[in-house]
């Protein structure tokens, strides 16, 4: 398996994805981040998307959220708070969890937590865009 990266996700509660993979992107805080074989050693801090990697010639997606990831010597390891590969995602369910929070940021009376919001909106659209 030469010119491979050894990808791995894990949450809080358990080991999301691991594989060696061609290639990938990563939702950091200054952008996306594309990740190739020798890529240089780095730490990047990632906001709420989807990691997209190809393996065997074949493009996979997994909706993550807040986190960390650490690159060395072609090895990333990637700690998030939340993880779901594409093919687990209820479609219904995060539609319906990006229309509830697009609800409660639009309600100018109620009192609500609009940071709370607004990451329970990118979650939900981190979700659908991973199996778009």
């Amino acid at each position: 398996m030469a010119d491979r990266i050894r990808l791995e996700i894990v949450t809080p509660e358990k080991e999301v994805f691991h594989a060696m993979v061609e290639s990938f992107t990563v939702p950091s805080l200054l952008g996306s981040a594309g990740i190739l074989y020798n890529h240089a050693p780095m730490l990047a801090v990632l906001e709420p998307g989807v990691i997209k990697y190809r393996k065997d010639d074949q493009e996979y997606h997994i909706s993550v959220g807040t986190g960390f990831m650490e690159l060395k010597k072609n090895e990333a390891e990637i700690l998030v708070s939340t993880a779901e590969l594409a093919k687990d995602i209820d479609v219904a369910r995060a539609q319906a969890a990006a229309e509830r929070a697009r609800n409660r940021l639009a309600d100018k009376s109620a009192n609500i937590d609009r940071t709370r919001a607004e990451a329970a909106l990118k979650r939900a659209l981190a979700r659908l865009n991973a199996i778009k």
